[in-house]
């Protein structure tokens, strides 16, 4: 029984206006010990016939048997067996991996059939010392020269140890001498093999052949046995294991590995879209997440970064309670006076001097801990008197200046001054909070905890109820705009008379109790109204109302000592870990930012969908970018799948190839982006507020989805591939 037996095969070639002739009515058998020499002039079907015989390229007509079985019905997987595991290719134009060296080149082979990995180098070198190119193992195949090239190949031919070896034009390209080496080559190893060699000179193998078969017009036109050949069997059909995933996953690094630019630019393009995408994706997570959070009523001026501890037998914090809660993993810095940010009222800044028209009304306090040197215009507050604020186009502030801190109460009319600071810088993204300093926060307070609401309401009463009798007449009084002590404006009798260094005695009333204030030393300017109403400046007015609150310290102050803890962190991300991991037994955690809100379901719901929409379009946007550029890297590699395809690779084994490659690719871009997204945190306020709020679960879809589109772009490829046969990709990619 023949190994390869032609009867009556036709190949032909297809184009829009016309079919032309590969071969034709082709009868012939080849056996093992063979060395066959197919000459022909150019396009008399010689390297089609070859082409058929090998299983790169199908056939029309007729019917092709190897070892007796017909091939009509073979698929594209018995194509891809039968290559893998019977025939060594040997090309004119070598079909090399250039970006391999030669080692890698040979080993390739061998690892694709499976050889065992503890002798796989050595069988390598054995073979590349049989070819003469010891010295060169480590070179580059794109350094080689001809000859070099073209015994590479012969080299990587053996390593498949197959019964069938073809060789298409093997000395077209070389000089006589690399030529009669490789005729050679061939020679001494076709001795238990069938060697086909398709040449246009028949002389450069005719000390070799012992069958020459011509051919034109794609027929055969001779078929001349020149030398006897003892019959052989083929007695043991060689056996391809499969490649194990340690193998494929060196075959996928040393690919990666081999072409370091491409690498390196689909590594950046990758980080720069995974970057965004991140930021993007965490932003639009951070919308959901807290569209169903409603602001608390208890504690309304705590933003998202600070929590309330208390412990629930009211008792003080120990030194060591405080390290503890402090050592937390989500937790920033704890800060024992919790009353110093003012959790329960609106806190207000004003200008000094009121005639520079500056206000502030703040949605809370916070610490400038939490700001970085990136989020603010100035900079952060160290000196106990220094605040960072939020600018606006109207409220005419300025980096050094002066300016009052104050809570008040508006059903009272009350009013608390805090002291008075200087703005040392802007918060650039208008969060609406007063910054303070960690000094000024961290301050020991005398005089027990100050309950805002208990000294608005008394503050606020007194003043309803603020009077003072000069010249005989009773006036009420209440606070002015101007704020220039030396001229403090009195409405009086209708008649202006300047007084100076004047006593003057205010009198107010709270729950039915008269109480009295002298003030000493008054300069007054007199002027008349008719209402009997005189208002005062800011200053003097709030000296009087803090001389009568003196009265009150034991309705408004509470010594209670440090009963609760204003804990810093991140965010809602680091507030909720938080709230999970303290001891819920011991400890009262408030986080006003965090309280559910069931009327804004449905708000979460839709903030859902049109987060799902955005991202998918941002999405798409940018994956066509890197789809584009990928495309153009994937096509540059056409020929070395093709090479692949030739050595035995089937495309299982290149589909399983390509997505490693791609998966490796993503995940290491993957670990890059968020290593400099890590790093950056520090610096850049948007991306430390984005990544607080990543969860185990958004890292694992961020890098399943990058995962998943680069092996979609690996399959589509593959699949692209696999669409031509091999010499239809390898004349495509000679054509490039």
């Amino acid at each position: 029984m023949s190994l390869i037996k032609l009867d009556k095969v036709a190949k032909y070639y297809k184009s829009e206006e016309t079919v032309s002739v590969g071969m034709k009515n082709i009868s012939l058998e080849f056996d093992l010990g063979e060395f066959v020499a197919v000459t022909g002039e150019s396009g008399s079907g010689k390297s089609t016939m070859l082409n058929v015989i090998s299983g790169l390229d199908g056939y029309e007509d007729g019917e092709l048997y190897l070892f007796g079985e017909e091939t009509s019905h073979y698929t594209i997987t018995d194509w891809e067996k039968y290559r893998g595991t019977y025939i060594g290719f040997v090309f004119q134009n070598y079909n090399i991996i250039d970006s391999y060296t030669v080692l890698q080149n040979v080993m390739l082979a061998l690892e694709i059939q499976g050889y065992p990995v503890k002798d796989r180098k050595a069988r390598a070198l054995e073979l590349i010392e049989k070819v003469g190119l010891t010295s060169h193992k480590n070179h580059k195949a794109s350094k080689l020269s001809g000859g070099q090239k073209q015994r590479t190949v012969i080299a990587r031919a053996l390593a498949k140890d197959c019964p069938i070896i073809v060789a298409d034009e093997p000395t077209g390209n070389l000089d006589s001498t690399s030529g009669a080496q490789v005729m050679k080559l061939l020679h001494d190893i076709a001795k238990d093999k069938l060697i086909i060699v398709v040449t246009h000179d028949y002389d450069q193998v005719a000390e070799y052949a012992t069958r020459k078969i011509k051919m034109m017009d794609g027929e055969v036109v001779e078929d001349k046995k020149i030398k006897p050949v003892e019959p052989q069997f083929l007695t043991e059909v060689p056996k391809i294991k499969r490649m194990t995933f340690p193998t494929l996953l060196k075959f996928g690094l040393r690919n990666l590995l081999a072409t370091p630019r491409k690498m390196i630019f689909m590594l950046l393009l990758q980080i720069v879209v995974m970057g965004v995408f991140t930021v993007i994706y965490t932003n639009q997570m951070q919308s959901v997440r807290e569209a169903d959070l409603g602001s608390s009523q208890l504690f309304p001026s705590v933003p998202e970064t600070r929590l309330l501890v208390e412990k629930r037998d009211g008792s003080v914090f120990t030194n060591e309670e405080v390290l503890q809660i402090e050592s937390m993993r989500y937790v920033r810095h704890v800060y024992t006076q919790a009353d110093l940010f003012y959790n329960d009222v609106q806190v207000n800044v004003r200008s000094v001097n009121q005639f520079e028209y500056a206000n502030l009304y703040a949605d809370g306090t916070d610490t400038a801990e939490m700001l970085s040197a990136r989020d603010i215009d100035g900079t952060i507050p160290l000196a106990m008197n220094e605040i960072v604020i939020t600018t606006n186009n109207w409220s005419q502030f300025y980096i050094g200046q002066e300016v009052i801190v104050y809570v008040y109460d508006y059903s009272s009319g009350g009013e608390m001054t805090l002291g008075t600071f200087v703005i040392s810088g802007f918060d650039n993204l208008q969060r609406n909070t007063i910054y303070f300093s960690k000094a000024w926060l961290e301050q020991e307070r005398t005089g027990g905890r100050i309950v805002i609401s208990r000294y608005q309401q008394i503050s606020g009463q007194i003043a309803s109820n603020l009077s003072y009798e000069l010249n005989g007449t009773e006036y009420y009084a209440g606070k002015g705009w101007q704020n220039n002590p030396q001229n403090i404006t009195i409405y009086g009798d209708g008649t202006q008379t300047i007084l100076s260094n004047q006593t003057v005695v205010f009198t107010s009333n709270y729950n039915g109790t008269d109480y009295e204030v002298t003030m000493t030393g008054v300069s007054i300017s007199q002027f008349s109204n008719n209402y009997g109403f005189s208002e005062l400046s800011i200053g003097f007015y709030e000296s009087i109302i803090q001389q009568f609150m003196a009265n009150f310290e034991s309705l408004y102050l509470e010594d209670i000592g440090d009963v609760m803890l204003s804990v810093s962190v991140d965010g809602i991300f680091a507030g909720r870990q938080f709230i999970d991991q303290i001891d819920s037994e011991i400890y009262k955690v408030y986080y006003p930012s965090n309280i559910n809100d069931p009327m804004q379901a449905f708000n979460k719901f839709m903030q859902g969908i049109l987060a799902f929409i955005s991202l998918t379009v941002i999405g798409l946007f940018l994956y066509t970018i890197v789809h584009a550029v990928t495309r153009n890297v994937m096509n540059s590699r056409k020929k070395d799948f093709a090479i692949y395809r030739s050595i035995g690779a089937n495309q299982t084994l290149l589909a399983k190839l390509v997505v490693l490659e791609q998966v490796i690719l993503s995940l290491v871009g993957f670990a890059i982006t968020f290593a400099i997204l890590t790093a950056l945190r520090t610096y850049i306020t948007i991306i430390r507020s984005s990544l607080i709020y990543m969860r185990f679960q958004d890292y694992f879809i961020l890098v399943f989805a990058f995962m998943a589109f680069g092996a979609w772009l690996g399959l589509r490829f593959n699949k692209k591939v696999f669409k031509q046969s091999v010499i239809e990709t390898l004349s495509a990619s000679k054509g490039e």
